[in-house]
């Protein structure tokens, strides 16, 4: 209370301080102003003596001089002041504020230009007008600018009075304001606690103890509030004790046994001698004992062996001895029918009838172990497999890799999950390709084929891609699996020797496999579309003679050139092909019209009769072609070979660089190999295979 009071005299004290104070600065703001007019006020005088001064004395030149040399200097420090400040005809002025000090240089300016004018008229002859009147003119612009300048200085004492009356309202203001604050603390701070004291009696005399007051310590009042709710505390928790302490026992037990007869946890009492002396029906089941001979004082060395029940003795004693009151730790314990289980166990330390005990759970974690015995050795797998691996979701969003993953790719975990699959695009599929294994995915959950990818370096490889789909319970996609293998160097390996198996070596053109492959396909598409194909065949006139005169390599050199020009002579859906020797064939597809089959014919004649270039040496042959189209002259490969071979024979007869299309009577006239056709160079009429 001696505080709440020294504190409202404090409060009034400041006030009247605070009054004093502003009073005090607004009389010096009034004085400051005054001042400074009246300054201003004298200096214009002097600027008028000055100017009455000089035309006296120039008019009456024997007059003595009115104006004496201090009037300028007065002026000087008259001015000085206004601009900074200071003390003039023995006043002590403020400076003049910014605004006015333009208007205060013109004064000055003004003056200098008054002073000039004075000069020039005190030189000047008796009489002389121009003088008077530029001195009449200075001293009116002098007498101007200080009227100006002295309005000016009227407006700004009309604004510090304004600002005085709006001060005054300020502090009365303030000073009803504190007033205020002070009733509101002493209503605050003293009338209000008391009414609160007063209702919580009232509350305490009638039996309601529950009441209570909030009163802030601190003071008298306070502290009487803290002990009122004190005693009412004590006396409402006495009651309640009474009441609730047969409750809280039946309740205890009621929540002891719901906690007991759980399905999942073994609950357990053991005394201070390592015995059972309480366990649920879960832990009977768990270790495999009878529930009333685990709890009739059961010792726990029959239950854990060895090395774990040293642990689970040391665990015990720590808690018993006070060292430490909860714990957490697994071990192996034996069943009652020797079958080893492993157990997780929590307990804590407790008093029973005064002595220690310890209660806690234990659950089975053997299948958790297995579990994650389980997961460690895939985890190991999917470290160390040479397979990249990737999981993603429904969507294709990657959500973890291997490392084998980054050896392929060299896209780390950081840079690709989150991310889909795209991120390994090559660009090499079009969206069919996607949109037929999305499909399959969606029908099948599996999906697998080679597939164009680009590595982070941006080379491209292919892979080995293997999709699976793992489920959700309600038949959702939990996860896809990918598998895959770089497989890059193996379709390398598998596509050259293909080639090889399927061309030839000298010309790279495809060899008798590779056009007996085409041509049986080339009838199945012709069957199936309806449209027609012809089959050329091609043997070199005077081979022999390039290869006896000029030898082999110039005999190999020539096949590769002739290979070349037939290319040039046909499209490019269309085949040309080396048998062997100096024989070749040509699979020219889509014909319409049989006629169609000049023009090219014609080609290849007079581009393999025009000189061929062989090192130093310069070569000229021709070539005896037959042609049989399909389905007209054969339906079969055999057939159609064997028509243009006839057609080519036909066109021997006829000397070289000739070229005719098989007819039916071709056949009476030229003598044909039995059997299937398998032909070879003849010996007799053409060159051994070069090379």
């Amino acid at each position: 209370m001696r505080q709440k009071a020294s504190l409202a005299f404090i409060l009034v004290m400041l006030l009247a301080v605070g009054n004093v104070s502003i009073v005090q600065f607004l009389l010096r703001e009034g004085d400051g102003v005054a001042a400074t007019l009246n300054v201003a006020g004298k200096m214009r005088m002097l600027s008028q003596r000055m100017g009455l001064s000089a035309l006296a004395l120039h008019q009456y030149p024997g007059l003595p001089d009115l104006a004496p040399d201090q009037l300028p200097t007065l002026f000087d420090e008259a001015h000085d002041a206004l601009r900074l400040g200071g003390r003039a005809f023995g006043l002590d002025i403020p400076a003049v504020p910014k605004a006015l000090a333009p208007q205060l240089l013109d004064v000055r300016q003004a003056w200098m230009r008054q002073q000039l004018a004075v000069d020039a008229l005190a030189r000047a002859p008796a009489g002389d007008r121009v003088a008077v009147e530029a001195l009449l003119r200075a001293n009116t612009d002098l007498l101007a600018r200080t009227e100006t300048m002295m309005d000016s200085l009227v407006v700004q004492a009309r604004e510090v009075q304004r600002r005085a009356l709006y001060g005054a309202y300020a502090l009365f203001a303030l000073d009803l304001l504190l007033l205020g604050l002070v009733g509101w603390v002493v209503s605050r701070r003293i009338l209000q606690p008391v009414q609160a004291l007063a209702r919580q009696c009232r509350a305490l005399a009638v039996g309601d103890y529950a009441a209570r007051s909030d009163l802030p310590p601190g003071d008298e009042l306070g502290e009487l509030g803290r002990a009122l709710n004190d005693s009412a505390g004590r006396i409402e928790r006495l009651l309640r004790d009474i009441e609730q302490e047969h409750a809280a026992l039946a309740d205890a037990q009621s929540m002891f046994n719901g906690l007991s007869d759980n399905t999942v946890a073994g609950i357990y009492m053991v005394d201070e001698s390592l015995r059972f002396i309480h366990v649920n029906t879960r832990m009977a089941d768990m270790l495999g004992y009878p529930q009333a001979v685990l709890a009739d004082g059961f010792p726990l060395h029959q239950v854990f062996t060895g090395a774990d029940y040293e642990t689970v003795q040391a665990q015990a004693m720590e808690r018993l001895s006070g060292r430490a009151t909860r714990t957490r730790y697994e071990c192996v314990a034996r069943r009652g029918d020797g079958e080893p289980i492993e157990l997780e166990i929590f307990g804590s330390l407790m008093s029973l009838h005064g002595r220690p005990a310890l209660i806690g759970i234990m659950f089975d974690i053997t299948e958790r172990k297995r579990a994650e015995a389980s997961a460690r050795r895939a985890a190991l797998v999917d470290a160390h497999t040479s397979e990249g691996m990737v999981v993603t979701d429904a969507d294709g969003v990657i959500q973890d890799v291997n490392p084998a993953f980054t050896a392929v790719t060299g896209y780390s975990a950081d840079d690709v999950v989150g991310q889909t699959m795209n991120v390994l695009s090559s660009g090499r599929h079009d969206e069919d390709f996607y949109r037929v294994m999305w499909a399959r995915l969606q029908d099948t959950g599996r999906w697998s084929g080679d597939i164009h990818n680009r590595r982070k370096s941006g080379e491209e490889y292919v892979e080995r891609l293997s999709i699976n789909t793992s489920y959700n319970a309600d038949g959702s996609v939990n996860c896809r699996i990918g598998l895959f293998s770089d497989v890059t160097e193996k379709r390398r390996r598998e596509a050259s020797i293909w080639h090889q198996a399927h061309h030839d070596h000298l010309t790279q053109l495809p060899n008798r496999q590779m056009f007996e492959e085409n041509l049986r396909l080339s009838i199945e598409q012709a069957r199936l579309g309806g449209t027609s194909f012809a089959v050329i065949f091609l043997d070199l006139d005077l081979f022999k003679d390039v290869n006896d005169t000029l030898g082999h390599e110039a005999g190999d050199q020539l096949l590769r050139l002739v290979g070349r020009r037939l290319t040039e002579c046909v499209r490019s859906s269309d085949l040309v092909a080396r048998l062997g020797g100096d024989e070749f064939t040509l699979l020219v597809r889509d014909i319409e019209d049989p006629d169609d089959i000049f023009p090219v014919a014609d080609k290849i004649l007079d581009s393999l009769s025009q000189p061929f270039a062989l090192g130093q040496q310069t070569v000229q042959i021709s070539a005896s072609m037959g042609a049989a189209f399909h389905p007209r002259d054969g339906g079969s490969d055999s057939e159609l070979l064997r028509a243009a071979d006839l057609a080519m024979y036909a066109a021997k007869e006829q000397g070289r660089n000739h070229f005719r299309v098989y007819a039916a009577e071709m056949r009476e006239s030229v003598q044909v190999r039995q059997g299937e056709f398998a032909r070879g160079p003849d010996p007799a009429s053409a060159p051994a295979q070069s090379g």
